[in-house]
């Protein structure tokens, strides 16, 4: 049985948040998206996403995010990113 990437998405970012706590202002983002219009979904354990530019970096840096969500924001196909999830450097 193939998985549909809707429901691939969805399933896979219910478990991120299984593990990981938003803030009120990212649930709140978060909540605006349409889960059926999501195109990609990026977490990372090691390294981060730039909160400015969306770029992965390998390296810890503490102004690196865990998650990147793409989606598609309107009709006429714009693309917007959600960058979510600081890591936090101890």
């Amino acid at each position: 049985m193939k998985t549909s990437p809707k429901n691939h998405f969805s399933r896979s970012l219910n478990q991120i948040l299984k593990r990981y706590r938003l803030s009120e202002t990212e649930l709140q983002q978060l909540d605006a998206v349409d889960t059926d219009r999501i195109v990609s979904l990026a977490y990372t354990d090691y390294g981060g996403f730039d909160a400015q530019t969306g770029m992965y970096y390998a390296e810890e840096r503490p102004v690196n995010y865990k998650l990147k969500l793409d989606y598609v924001k309107d009709e006429a196909g714009k693309v917007e990113t959600l960058i979510m999830l600081p890591v936090t450097i101890s």
